[in-house]
């Protein structure tokens, strides 16, 4: 098959002046433009109960939708959840010549008519779990060009780990990056060197990432002999373990779970099976965070308990009840009648699985400003996640951040959530922002929400049931500056 390549994606790197273009122009005069801006406006406090639906998993589905380019046929994945990185991805399939179909909370990918090997820029920008097509692409096509990643700004999170790992099986890899009006971007171009496919080879990661141990599964279990992937994020890892399955289902050979080394022969052919994506941990966390911080009591289900098992024993530890009604349904209470006293601080540190989850860190911090005594947050993951901090302090919360740390202080040493206006800036940031709406007193606007509906399906809809308030509004103003 023909596959299609723009063969002049790389020119120089070049530069453009980042000044006006006109000398006397001057854009500050300008009549700022209107722009429709969708917001979450939440009354406080609020006090839930019920039952809430755990949607599937969006950390796995990415790189599973992902390994469907690596299969002949059709993969069917159930129990997708509705939120527009799933959206976003299932554009980027279509965009390469997948057929995408779906429906159902189901999708269907058949990758046979896959026709071109370049992703749009565009889409790429969208999420950054795009990147994960340049493995399947280049081990079974012997070519890809792929865009750096989008997705959330919250601090360094390179692709060289992915890079290095493709060079080390075989692939002729080149980045060529352009600065044009203050902006970066880039794109990545990799080729089998033999002009077949990628070869086994060995490969030890510098750090464990998860993003990085994935493509580089995908991208062996097409490899021409046997590779050795070695320091990679163990296999536990809930995400690695469902990927992993998922690729032995379809015909891969992988072995090594529960270590951090991996042994994968590579097969010429994958063929399309079946999955079931399991519950989102992270969102699991959040809710059961919601109930704590609301001094609520709530149920929820499907979950894995072993999966959030860190968050269960923080909050137990600060005072929550937390009780496993079945083999996939949890009960959260910190309601003052079940609890019997207010909840205490905790400290927590950002770590892989099984540490604590670093998805789950702006989350617990705007649960901590409502907790007694003064709590340590360590963010070890990534370098700049704590700009959520800063719209926690406008929503009443006292917070001093150094770097990658922030000391969280209690109701009763000068926190006090009250309603304001603030800004979703990532994602997870964003649902921490939600939180602290639902315990702040009076009303609270929560702007560029697009970041929450990244990763959270219907969140409205779903606190709504609980017996929140709060709406979805859709407002016509100038941009904010908060």
């Amino acid at each position: 098959m023909a596959l299609s390549c723009n063969n002049t994606l790389f020119p120089k790197p070049f530069f453009t002046s980042c000044s006006s273009p006109t000398q006397g122009t001057h854009f500050s005069n300008l009549p700022q433009p209107t722009k429709q801006d969708t917001i979450f406006k939440i009354k406080g406090p609020s006090t839930l109960s019920g039952h809430i639906t755990i949607s599937g998993s969006k950390n796995a589905s990415l790189p599973l939708l992902a390994a469907t380019l690596c299969c002949s046929g059709t993969s069917l994945l159930h129990n997708l959840p509705n939120v527009s990185d799933i959206q976003a991805m299932a554009s980027i399939l279509s965009s390469l010549g997948a057929k995408v179909d779906a429906f159902d909370g189901k999708m269907m990918v058949n990758s046979d008519g896959v026709g071109k090997v370049e992703v749009d820029l565009e889409e790429m920008k969208k999420i950054r779990g795009g990147f994960f097509v340049i493995g399947p692409l280049v081990a079974r096509f012997g070519e890809a060009v792929v865009a750096l990643p989008g997705g959330c700004n919250i601090g360094k999170r390179p692709v060289d780990l992915h890079l290095r790992g493709l060079r080390a099986l075989g692939a002729v890899v080149e980045l060529r990056q352009l600065v044009l009006q203050c902006y970066r971007d880039g794109k990545v171009w990799a080729r089998a060197a033999n002009g077949r496919g990628l070869v086994g080879g060995k490969f030890r990661l510098d750090y464990p990432s998860v993003g990085a141990t994935e493509t580089l599964m995908m991208a062996a279990s097409m490899a021409d002999g046997t590779t050795m992937l070695s320091n990679v994020a163990k296999v536990m890892e809930p995400e690695v373990v469902d990927l992993a399955r998922f690729l032995t289902d379809c015909g891969a050979w992988i072995e090594g779970a529960g270590s951090d080394n991996l042994i994968i022969r590579g097969k010429r052919q994958l063929y399309g099976s079946e999955c079931v994506i399991k519950p989102d941990r992270i969102e699991t966390g959040t809710f059961m965070l919601a109930a704590a911080i609301t001094r609520s009591c709530i149920l929820m289900s499907p979950v894995i308990p072993s999966r959030v098992s860190c968050l269960i024993d923080k909050l137990s530890q600060a005072g929550c009840k937390i009780s496993r009604l079945d083999q996939q349904t949890l009960q959260v209470s910190a309601h003052p009648s079940h609890i019997g006293y207010d909840l205490k601080s905790f400290d927590i540190k950002t770590n892989p699985f099984p540490g604590f989850p670093t998805d789950l860190q702006p989350q617990t911090m705007a649960l901590l400003t409502t907790c007694t005594g003064s709590s340590l947050v360590e963010e070890s993951v990534f370098d700049n996640r704590m700009t959520h901090a800063r719209e926690l302090q406008k929503l009443g919360a006292r917070i001093q951040v150094s770097g990658r740390n922030a000391l969280v202080y209690g109701f009763d040493e000068g926190s006090s959530l009250q309603g304001s206006r603030v800004i979703a800036r990532d994602l997870r940031g964003g649902v921490s922002l939600i939180l602290a709406g639902l315990a702040a007193k009076g009303t609270t606007q929560i702007h560029d929400i697009a970041h929450i509906e990244r990763g959270y399906e219907n969140i409205d809809m779903k606190l709504q049931n609980l017996g929140a308030d709060i709406q979805r509004l859709t407002l016509t103003s100038v941009p904010l500056l908060l």
